[in-house]
């Protein structure tokens, strides 16, 4: 378990803060196509259309077995009521020993022993239950249900791990999760029912757990969880199908009058659902090319170059 734990540690020291979405534009010169260029290498369009990205930080985190919340409840639970009885049984004691010794000082010692006990008893279960599941527990504070979402199996609890410094707020406003591997675009699960985690001695970084509905994730299953960061950005989206690579960067053609063409490099850890986000000052109205983008930086930076697209 440590060693999952080390290497879970080491992903989120190198998993860095999403970039910004205020990336600099950087073009690249222009490719002009005669018309019958365009049809034989298949060039086709599609539009760039407004957009909003919130910055996100990337983290990972673990679903939790809910075995051992169901024991720390049923601790607290039981010590609760050994501790009202053993009350209870003391108050009794009290009032038949000051109305003249219907009870020996003996019992009345031993009620008041046993009191003591049950109280310790209850305040170590309290305590374990915070180390385990942090001091600001909504079945806690009124809310039971939570708890009752999740020993039903209706809900699960994720404990998220994000980089050190990288949420400055108490806690994120929400958390998504998805499966290890996945997308953020595809199937992933958002909660607002967030708490802080205690301090993971064997993973740097700020915990929190999250209450996730819906899901089809697993008991002890690892995940990505993100969460946003900042204020939103406007811009516009590009098409998935108008990215092209070349020299470890991800490019755009843009159309900026018929049969003209500019490259533009995009961020391609700036994703939304259906392409990527770019913050450039584009003209409403923009086009990109989503078929013939390998051939258009072929034409502009000619054969010898090595591409991949």
């Amino acid at each position: 378990m440590r060693f999952v734990s080390f290497l879970i540690a080491i992903a989120v020291v190198l998993v860095a803060v999403p970039a910004t979405a205020q990336t600099k534009a950087v073009t690249g010169n222009v490719v002009t196509l005669s018309a019958p260029d365009i049809a034989r290498l298949g060039v086709r369009v599609a539009p760039v259309t407004p957009a909003i990205y919130t910055p996100r930080v990337h983290g990972y985190g673990v679903v939790l077995d809910l075995g051992a919340l169901a024991t720390a409840d049923a601790g607290v639970a039981t010590a609760t009521a050994a501790a009202r009885q053993s009350a209870a049984d003391l108050a009794r004691a009290q009032a038949l020993f000051a109305q003249g010794g219907a009870v020996s000082k003996q019992s009345l010692d031993a009620a008041q022993k046993q009191a003591t006990s049950d109280q310790t008893a209850l305040l170590l279960a309290k305590r374990q239950e915070v180390v385990q599941f942090g001091p600001q527990l909504p079945w806690r504070s009124g809310d039971a249900s939570v708890l009752a979402e999740l020993t039903s199996g209706r809900a699960i609890l994720v404990r998220a791990t994000f980089p050190m410094d990288s949420i400055e707020a108490a806690r994120p406003p929400e958390i998504s999760v998805t499966h290890l591997g996945a997308k953020f675009e595809g199937a992933r699960w958002t909660t607002k029912q967030i708490w802080a985690a205690p301090a993971d001695p064997t993973i740097p970084g700020r915990a929190f757990f999250a209450l996730v509905t819906g899901s089809n994730l697993q008991s002890g299953e690892h995940v990505q969880a993100y969460a946003p960061i900042g204020a939103s950005v406007s811009g516009w989206l590009i098409p998935t199908d108008a990215m092209v690579l070349n020299d470890e960067k991800a490019w755009a053609y843009l159309q900026i009058a018929p049969g003209r063409f500019q490259r533009l490099q995009i961020n391609p850890e700036l994703t939304l659902p259906g392409g990527y986000f770019t913050a450039a000052p584009l003209a409403r109205g923009r086009l990109a090319v989503v078929r013939g983008t390998g051939l258009l930086l072929a034409r502009e930076i000619g054969p010898a170059m090595q591409l991949r697209y």
